[in-house]
């Protein structure tokens, strides 16, 4: 018998070996993950129930609830409460019970410890009023339904948030589940809150308290400003109530009383109303701000304003096309956008608009609390008493200081206005000095639009003055100019006394020569701006512009002294000539140049029957001399 073949009988054991650790490994690994997965599920489960209290006060369930998400929409309770699903229940991301925008199902449960010895009665709340559909499960009772999808008679407390009653036996662990729900993706906010019945009550009341001093202060707001803007025509102040009504309307969406009490049963537009009322609000503020602002100074800045709008308009659009998460996303964009607000405000007040101060200031506010509204819907930070009312709280504030804005800016108007009337009145005063330039521009005009030989007719060939028709003309212009500024003018008719007589007894010649001379004295003292015509033989109009009957009573009485104490030499004859004037104002609003100066006529007829060389003052009452007191001729 030949010896055994050793080589080959080791080599069968090495091989054996390796396939005895080969497959101990391969145990050893799954032992390894069966025991990973063991203890994952232990993490993922083995969350300590929540102890209940008879003082419970809004208390959050926090790390202490597990979530399931349920995308397809295909999960039933009894599904969820047994495994493989029931294994798949996890912790909140973080303890953040925010997870933003989105369509999915969300199963949330959670165990409760009674260690008392008697039965505990407490409330159970989802805060969040939007979810569509909110079903409350415990094992061996009925499930409760709730949601803005199910009118307040079939759910299990009438109130705005979802509110469910629970009865814990004494000295027990509860489970519960709570599965949300959308019709179409909304913001996905799970928090649950518990509460003792007394404790809700107190709460419940104060939250009114608090929501309904927001609501007044809008409406007090939208009033004062409405009557304002009513009575000082300003749009902005249009824009500015039509915005804080749309903001009003957000958050009586946002906080369950406008499914309450306006739009309870009327399912497209409870889900419409987060989307619509927000647009609106976003889209008023821009257009107040463009009109406040005045933002069409700067075309690159309106357009973007302007583009803003298109942006409010796609995103109801996308609503009505059924997109309602892209709906959601371009408005929470477009209030994400509107923080940058104050930068123009800025960039106005910088060019000298001190009216922008109180909206650079307010819409600050306002963009804070937008910008935490923004990043609580999209789950960025937690959802609590802080971040839920700092939008509304921000929104009165800014309320109140854009009141302050539109009140400054009456303020900065009025301002404008009466800076522009005290202009006008030193305008006014500065008249006289102006007068020489504007009459000397009004000739210039004359000389441009009149041809010379207008000129020469308008002119008396022998004094120089207007004649008669031209007289009319010119005076005519002065009494439309100062009726339509309100101007003071007077007219003076004035008659050389007993001319007669030195043409009679020295001649034409020498008459003109008196005639002459009387016209050049006169005119030494009138000004430049008044207004001198030869009306008859030896008869003169003078038009007084910006002159009062006391000032134009004070410069007739100049001219008689003038001419009384001027010598007339014609050759080795020396004359005294007088004159008789007749003075009267002219009432631009109720007669005309022609009434007036038959007044003023009037007094000079008065003033030749007192005997001549003397100043007459025009009465209201002064009439044209009737034809019975015509004996009595000018001499």
């Amino acid at each position: 018998m030949g010896l055994p073949d050793f080589s080959r009988i080791n080599r069968r054991r090495e091989i054996s070996n390796r396939l005895c650790v080969g497959l101990f490994c391969e145990h050893l690994g799954r032992l390894f993950a069966l025991l990973m997965l063991l203890m994952i599920s232990t993490v993922c489960q083995a969350q300590s129930p929540i102890k209940l209290s008879s003082s419970m006060a809004g208390i959050g369930t926090g790390m202490n609830v597990l979530y399931l998400e349920d995308a397809s929409h295909t999960y039933t309770w009894e599904q969820i409460k047994s495994e493989p699903l029931a294994a798949r229940f996890m912790p909140l991301p973080n303890g953040n019970s925010n997870f933003g925008i989105s369509g999915a199902d969300f199963w949330l449960r959670i165990d409760l410890e009674n260690s008392s010895e008697e039965a505990l009665s407490w409330l159970l709340e989802v805060p969040h009023p939007n979810w569509d559909f909110v079903t409350f499960y415990t094992q061996g009772a009925a499930a409760q339904v709730g949601g803005d999808h199910i009118p307040l008679t079939e759910r299990a407390v009438a109130a705005e948030s979802n509110l469910y009653p629970v009865n814990t036996p004494a000295e027990t662990v509860q489970r519960i589940w709570v599965k949300l729900s959308y019709a179409l993706p909304g913001k996905a906010e799970t928090q649950l809150l518990m509460w003792t019945p007394d404790a809700f009550s107190q709460h419940y009341a104060k939250g009114y308290f608090v929501i309904g001093t927001f609501i007044g202060i809008g409406l007090l707001l939208v009033l004062s400003n409405f009557l304002i803007g009513y009575s000082t025509h300003l749009p902005e102040y249009k824009w500015y109530t039509l915005y804080i009504m749309a903001a009003m309307m957000v958050l009586l969406t946002n906080t369950g009383l406008g499914y309450r009490y306006l739009w309870q049963g009327h399912n497209w537009f409870v889900d419409f109303a987060p989307i619509i009322f927000a647009v609106l609000t976003l889209v008023l503020a821009t257009q107040f701000t463009r009109c406040f602002l005045n933002t069409k100074e700067s075309l690159i800045i309106d357009r973007l304003l302007q583009s803003l709008l298109v942006l409010g308009g796609l995103s109801v659009l996308c609503y009505l096309l059924g997109g309602r998460e892209y709906a959601v996303k371009l408005t929470l964009l477009y209030a994400l956008l509107t923080v940058f607000f104050p930068l123009i405000g800025v960039w106005q007040y910088k060019k000298g608009r001190e009216d922008a101060r109180f909206y650079v200031l307010g819409w600050s506010i306002w963009s804070m609390a937008i910008l935490m509204a923004v990043t609580r819907n999209i789950g960025l930070i937690p959802a609590d008493f802080i971040t839920n009312f700092s939008p509304p709280l921000g929104l009165c504030i800014e309320g109140v200081l854009l009141s302050l804005a539109l009140a400054d800016r009456i303020n900065y108007l009025t301002q404008e206005k009466e800076t522009a009337e005290l202009q006008h009145i030193l305008h006014l005063q500065q008249q006289q000095a102006m007068l020489e330039g504007l009459v000397s521009e009004r000739t210039a005009e004359l000389e441009k639009a009149v041809k010379h030989a207008e000129l020469l007719a308008q002119t008396d060939s022998l004094t120089g003055v207007l004649t008669r028709r031209a007289f009319y003309e010119f005076s005519e212009r002065e009494v439309n100019r100062a009726r339509r500024f309100e101007a003071p003018l007077a007219v003076v008719m004035i008659d050389l006394d007993m001319f007669k007589r030195v043409n009679d007894n020295y001649g034409h010649a020498t008459g003109d020569r008196v005639l002459i001379a009387a016209i050049n004295a006169l005119q030494v003292i009138m000004r430049d701006v008044d207004i001198i015509g030869r009306i008859g033989g030896e008869e003169f109009a003078v038009l007084l512009p910006q002159t009062g009957l006391h000032d134009a009573n004070e410069l007739a009485e100049r001219l008689r002294v003038a001419l009384a104490e001027m010598e007339v030499r014609v050759g080795e004859l020396r004359l005294k000539v007088t004159a008789s004037f007749g003075v009267a104002a002219v009432n631009v609003a109720n007669e005309s140049l022609a009434d007036s100066m038959r007044r003023a006529d009037a007094a000079l007829y008065r003033a030749k029957s007192h005997g001549r060389n003397r100043v007459e003052q025009a009465d209201a009452s002064d009439l044209v001399l009737e034809a019975s007191s015509g004996s009595l001729q000018k001499a």
